[in-house]
């Protein structure tokens, strides 16, 4: 990983980590200088070079007829972010407390975009929680990429050992899907699609809700235990009213 990069990471952003190099590699210098070495206009060096000082990563030579600007000790710096470290993982256990009294209170996050949709599904992955139950749509105008995408989470779901339920219409975009169920540890019900056509594919964990339209390439996440208590709930009694799994399509 290259320096710049690290100081990225390590909270500076792209010009403030340019500059501050190049602070280093030339010593005292002028903003001219610093900008010319940095590839950075210069009212935008005074800038960043105010930024820095702030940060205590740089400061004004004193006593200097032209103004001049030094960076200070990498090592002061490291050690701040070391002193702040410290001072986080001694606040963290309060932290973690007033997080948990508002378990009760959901979280909502909200994506949009292909990479929004798939970020939703890795999600239920790496939540690891293995019952699901949902509501599926069918794949009408799907990219191919997520398509492909889909297919390859339906491996890695059968993988890690997932088992889900789920009530999906009857549509020719699904029927891949439903040949494939009993290797990949899901039991569907399928309905006719004039009484259920919803594009809306819903999901139900322990925890969490997600609601993704990868049509419209929109989903949302809630995590809350009582809401997905009451989806899963309302799944059941669709899922007790609906003939036995592996019935005649329609």
């Amino acid at each position: 990983m290259k320096i710049e990069q690290i100081l990225q990471g390590l909270g500076l952003n792209e010009k403030q980590a340019r500059i501050y190099l190049a602070l280093l590699q030339l010593g005292r210098a002028s903003a001219y200088a610093i900008a010319d070495h940095a590839g950075i206009k210069r009212p935008t060096t005074y800038v960043v070079l105010g930024e820095l000082i702030e940060k205590g990563l740089a400061a004004r030579v004193p006593r200097m007829r032209k103004q001049l600007f030094i960076a200070q000790s990498p090592e002061e710096y490291f050690g701040t972010i070391e002193d702040r470290l410290e001072i986080a993982k001694r606040a963290l256990p309060e932290l973690q407390a007033l997080a948990n009294k508002n378990e009760h209170k959901p979280k909502v996050m909200y994506f949009e975009g292909v990479r929004g949709i798939k970020d939703v599904s890795l999600y239920r992955l790496k939540k690891g929680e293995k019952n699901i139950v949902g509501f599926y749509g069918g794949q009408v105008n799907l990219e191919q990429d997520l398509i492909d995408f889909f297919d390859d989470m339906s491996e890695k779901f059968w993988k890690g050992d997932f088992k889900t339920r789920g009530i999906a219409p009857y549509h020719k975009t699904l029927e891949e899907y439903r040949e494939r169920d009993p290797m990949h540890g899901r039991t569907m019900k399928v309905i006719p699609a004039t009484d259920y056509s919803s594009r809306t594919w819903i999901h139900v964990g322990e925890s969490y809700v997600t609601f993704s339209a990868p049509q419209d390439k929109q989903a949302v996440i809630i995590e809350n235990k009582d809401i997905a208590k009451a989806m899963r709930q309302i799944f059941e009694l669709v899922w007790k009213a609906l003939p036995e799994a592996g019935g005649k399509k329609t």
